[in-house]
């Protein structure tokens, strides 16, 4: 589907500067995208209305947050450590790794949800599962795959490549209210057609999946924009379909380590926790979300 295209502009991601309590605050989201609060409903009636500026004010945050949150340097040295013993078992590590990543899987659904190309910049792209994929190898203290995994992501954060990260994300054009909610109509109906089988598989399902974490990570965003009681009721909605589905995933990817199921061939249903939330969030979609 195409998008309507916005004209081509300079903007400024530096400035103007959102204080480091507006930051702090989306990180705090940010972390807290895929906590399940089975009590949360679905905000009724109609989301306050999105404005011209939203995703040129959303994605401007989104890149402070990396931008002012992520010294390249630094990462790079701990990259370099956990490479060089192959693994790590010290909690602040492992945490500055998560932390970092964080930033950077925000800023590539913020590339998806705000930019009227509504996709993600290959470079970042990379980098981004690059370091997901070292993450879940030293997670699982498997140290050929933290080696191979961290040297190539030692060498994308070097300033030869590092440099075309800095620029596709700096070659940003925001998306019109248009184009958003196009966008938006379009993701729903990727998981309404998903939904009209009864069964789906792995593969299905994280797709799905995915679909839900650009939309959390839009509206985390958006919240701290416009702090509407509307758009945090709708954040933790989306926050428990994030976290009861990233729970099931977990289990489809063990038993596919475990060899017990595959994981792209066998269907299975999804829970009705999950489905009743999904057709929830759909039908809520038919009025604009």
């Amino acid at each position: 589907m195409g998008y309507k295209k916005a004209p081509k502009k300079n903007i400024s991601l530096a400035n103007p500067r959102f204080t480091d309590a507006e930051l702090d605050q989306l990180f705090e989201n940010v972390l807290l995208d895929d906590e399940p609060h089975l009590e949360a409903i679905c905000p009724d009636g109609d989301r306050p209305a999105l404005k011209e500026h939203d995703s040129e004010e959303c994605y401007r945050l989104c890149w402070q947050l990396l931008e002012r949150g992520v010294n390249i340097p630094d990462f790079r040295r701990l990259v370099l450590t956990i490479i060089r013993r192959g693994g790590t078992e010290d909690a602040e590590e492992k945490q500055a790794f998560k932390y970092a990543r964080a930033r950077f899987k925000h800023i590539r659904f913020a590339c998806a949800n705000m930019d009227e190309r509504h996709r993600y910049p290959w470079s970042v792209n990379l980098v981004t599962s690059l370091m997901g994929h070292m993450q879940d190898a030293f997670k699982n203290r498997q140290k050929g795959k933290t080696i191979l995994w961290g040297a190539l992501l030692w060498a994308a954060l070097m300033p030869p490549f590092y440099n075309i990260v800095r620029w596709q994300l700096a070659d940003f054009r925001p998306a019109s209210v248009s184009s958003l909610m196009t966008y938006f109509a379009d993701q729903n109906r990727k998981i309404k057609t998903a939904l009209k089988e009864d069964k789906v598989t792995g593969h299905k399902f994280h797709n799905i999946r995915k679909i839900i974490s650009r939309r959390i990570s839009f509206n985390d965003t958006l919240r701290v924009i416009h702090p509407a009681n509307w758009n945090h009721q709708m954040s933790f909605y989306l926050a428990t379909i994030n976290g009861l589905m990233g729970d099931m995933h977990d289990e489809l990817v063990e038993k596919q380590i475990r060899g017990e199921q595959d994981y792209t061939q066998f269907a299975f249903p999804i829970p009705d926790s999950i489905l009743s939330r999904l057709k929830t969030l759909l039908k809520l979609g038919e009025t604009g979300f």
